[in-house]
């Protein structure tokens, strides 16, 4: 059977001037009319609907799965149809034909957004599968130049490209050389994600633009961590501008640049626009604080257009610099702490580990003398002289401080016959996270911390409170922290190994950082293999036993140290 379609060329003109025009009519056939020849629907999920006039019975086919139509058959007349379709996590289209006899109409169908807003890598990496993404990034690698694979990255994450159209939208068609594509260029590409084993990916996407390269990093690609004591750092690049402009960051006065110095590329037959290279000296401050991080960019221009590169500078700095101002919110650490006592400061509260546990009770004034430092080792100690229990009442055993306890004490500091203390009559504040010695050695406490499997009955069992688990981390969730919310999430288990059985992992959700505080950049990322302690509220989500989350428990220690 013949279909007659009736569009002559002006009718064709006419539909490219409306283009997408919710009133646009449909070309009239006497024997067979739609409303309208186009019909959009909402992301979210929605209805639209259009009228049909036929001078016969009708049919629509080519349905899509996920369109619903209603009817899909009728008699002579007018009759409305209905389309409907469920959310959608990116755009999608359609086209449906109504055939009356030897006449047919066409009606298209668009749901979502054709255009996809502009995401950064990390935003994919952490997106639902099927939904379409843009994203502007720098090509690191190039994998496969017929098909177009390739690595891209912005600086928040690696994307994988699988797949790229060349100039004509034609795929598998060598686009690298079509679009001139090389390691270092920013381009911005759309398509939808999908997740191969565990590579994320972007599938067979369009190029929406390209910016050319002027300048790279040479050696090493990566900012290396320098020394604490400082020194000098070369920086080498290639670039096809006219030269190399370094820029400190503003708050980076600890770097200092000092030369540059040049030599221009070769040209050969198969590079006749070879790039020059550059090494930039600058000289490092010594650190005598906590690890720091700073940035420098490089930018190169032609003239016309130009694009940069960020390096991202770590220094390493004191393992145990000196932190707290002395008061109740803020103690001194034990390295404060010993400056201070130098100058004999009075009534201040300092927090530290215990490296030395008491040997005996003072009987006669029933109070305990021991050790602290920041850390737990015999190292930068401050002992703590003939001290009382909280509010200054009595102990009872020596157990009472036992080795690895943390503290907050409150008294005087002094020099005695040449060595730092906490003056007698000091009095205990926190101990281990508590106020009293109520269940100090408790299952649960920091004495004695659940492991994953004992968690995981404490929650079965309906235990309230806040606790302790301890473990070795096993698998990070996203990365482990960041700077948006503050948290992180990770898994541990006793041995860092990550069993895939919900009583052996369990998972530190949306935990803060050390000492209660917000994780910032900066901060010392979680990795896997880290010790840690968790302190707080647990829960059960589904299978997974875990930390509430949103910042209820947070890092009481890692490696040992705490803050």
């Amino acid at each position: 059977m013949k279909l007659k379609y009736i569009i002559p060329s002006f009718m064709a003109i006419v539909a490219m001037l409306v283009g997408c025009n919710d009133d646009y009519e449909a070309a009239h056939l006497d024997e067979l009319r739609v409303s309208s020849s186009y019909l959009a629907l909402s992301q979210d999920g929605s209805s639209a609907q259009f009228t049909l006039n036929a001078n016969a019975d009708w049919t629509i086919e080519n349905t899509n799965d996920w369109l619903t139509v209603t009817p899909v058959a009728g008699t002579a007349g007018e009759t409305v149809v209905t389309l409907s379709a469920d959310a959608v996590l990116s755009a999608r289209t359609a086209t449906i034909k109504v055939l009356s006899g030897s006449n047919v109409q066409e009606v298209n169908i668009v749901q979502g957004k054709t255009v996809a807003e502009l995401a950064t890598c990390k935003q994919v990496l952490e997106g639902a599968d099927g939904k379409t993404f843009r994203v502007r990034a720098s090509i690191t690698q190039i994998a496969n130049t017929h098909y177009g694979n390739m690595y891209i990255d912005d600086g928040t994450g690696s994307v994988y490209v699988y797949g790229t159209n060349d100039k004509d939208g034609k795929p598998s068609n060598d686009p690298i050389s079509s679009w001139g594509l090389e390691v270092g260029d920013i381009v911005t590409v759309e398509g939808p994600k999908t997740t191969y084993k565990e590579t994320v990916e972007l599938v067979n996407v369009t190029v929406v633009k390209v910016e050319k390269w002027f300048v790279k990093m040479i050696d090493p690609e990566t900012a290396p961590v320098l020394p604490k004591e400082g020194g000098v750092l070369n920086v080498k690049m290639a670039f096809k501008g006219k030269g190399v402009v370094p820029t400190i960051a503003d708050d980076c006065t600890w770097i200092h640049y000092k030369t540059i110095a040049i030599t221009a590329g070769v040209p050969t037959a198969v590079e006749p626009n070879p790039a020059d290279t550059a090494v930039v000296t600058f000289t490092v401050d010594a650190n005598e604080e906590l690890t720091r991080k700073g940035t420098v960019t490089f930018m190169s221009s032609n003239g016309e257009a130009s694009s940069s590169v960020t390096w991202e500078i770590v220094q390493k700095g004191l393992s145990n610099p000196p932190s707290g101002d002395g008061t109740e919110a803020n103690p001194y650490n034990v390295v404060a702490a010993l400056d201070a006592a130098v100058a004999g400061a009075t009534d201040v509260y300092v927090k530290g580990i215990v490296s030395k546990a008491p040997t005996s009770l003072n009987t006669k004034y029933n109070s305990l003398t021991y050790y602290i430092s920041v850390d737990g080792k015999q190292e930068d100690e401050l002992q703590v002289y003939s001290g009382k229990s909280f509010d200054g009442g009595n102990f009872v055993a020596k157990e009472d401080i036992q080795l690895g306890d943390v503290v907050i004490v409150k008294g005087n500091l002094k020099m005695y016959n040449g060595a730092p203390e906490i003056d007698s009559n000091n009095q205990l504040v926190v101990l281990n996270g508590q106020t009293t010695m109520d269940g100090i050695n408790n299952p649960g406490s920091y004495r004695n911390p659940f492991n994953a499997e004992a968690a995981a009955a404490f929650i079965d069992g309906g235990g309230e409170g806040n606790v302790f688990v301890k473990g070795v981390v096993s698998e990070l969730v996203n990365g482990g922290f960041g700077a948006q919310y503050g948290n992180g999430s990770f898994f541990i288990s006793d041995d860092g190994t990550k069993y895939g059985e919900p009583t052996k992992d369990f998972e530190a959700y949306q935990v803060n950082y050390l000492g209660n505080q917000k994780w910032v950049e900066g901060d010392d990322q979680i990795a896997v293999g880290d010790k840690v302690v968790i302190y707080g509220p647990l829960t059960k989500y589904k299978t997974t036993y875990e930390t509430q989350g949103k910042g209820a428990a947070y890092i009481f220690s890692l490696n040992g140290k705490v803050k």
